[in-house]
């Protein structure tokens, strides 16, 4: 690694915490989703579901959305029916290994500047915050800054949000290393120029991160 740079970029989900999208989509097949909707493809590119995690849509727009492609035989009170979309919205967050925590902590106490890049919506972020504070973390105390896409306006893949990071930073790509588990986040920081490490989701990091 070229010793200059000093900005590592950590991907949340399937990086840091565990990610079981099976979850949900069992969750919600249980309440009667649409089969269409029961795919990790499908969710990646649906527009509604961008446009949330983009900050575009608030909490009801989006389970309103949600709500409206179950099947409509079923029984429950509105209130009960959101109650229970929300947690099979939230199934799929799943267990933080801590260790990972006091890896980041290690790092940024050799002098590197660690930051969080997720792409991720309120929802989300508000029981990702929980499962921190059960490990007795702040998410906002583990890394020097946190990059949250449905606060910054745009998404993984697009180019954009990488941009405002760097810019954000007053950093050059040639500063940084970026970890996710998507190929395609990948490819997209590496067209930028900046260093990526795909990481496999929801495994104990290796030594390409913890030694960098």
């Amino acid at each position: 690694m070229n010793i200059g740079r000093k900005v590592l970029i950590f991907d949340l989900g399937g990086v840091i915490l565990d990610i079981h999208a099976e979850k949900t989509f069992s969750a919600l097949a249980e309440l009667g989703l649409q089969p269409s909707f029961l795919n990790e493809a499908y969710c990646v590119n649906d527009s509604m579901m961008q446009r949330f995690e983009r900050g575009l849509l608030s909490v009801d727009e989006m389970f309103s959305y949600v709500e409206g492609a179950l099947d409509s035989t079923h029984v429950l009170s509105p209130q009960e029916l959101r109650r229970r979309v929300v947690d099979a919205w939230c199934a799929m967050l799943g267990d933080i290994d801590e260790a990972k925590l006091h890896s980041i902590s290690e790092l940024r106490a050799k002098g590197y500047r660690v930051l969080l890049l997720s792409n991720t919506n309120e929802v989300h972020w508000g029981a990702v915050e929980q499962k921190f504070m059960e490990k007795g973390f702040l998410p906002s105390n583990c890394f020097d800054k946190l990059y949250l896409s449905y606060k910054m306006g745009y998404i993984k893949p697009g180019q954009e949000i990488f941009l405002q990071l760097l810019r954000s930073e007053g950093v050059s790509a040639a500063d940084c290393i970026f970890f996710d588990d998507s190929q395609a986040n990948c490819d997209a920081a590496k067209e930028l120029g900046i260093d990526a490490v795909l990481v496999e989701r929801n495994t104990s990091w290796n030594k390409n991160i913890i030694n960098v």
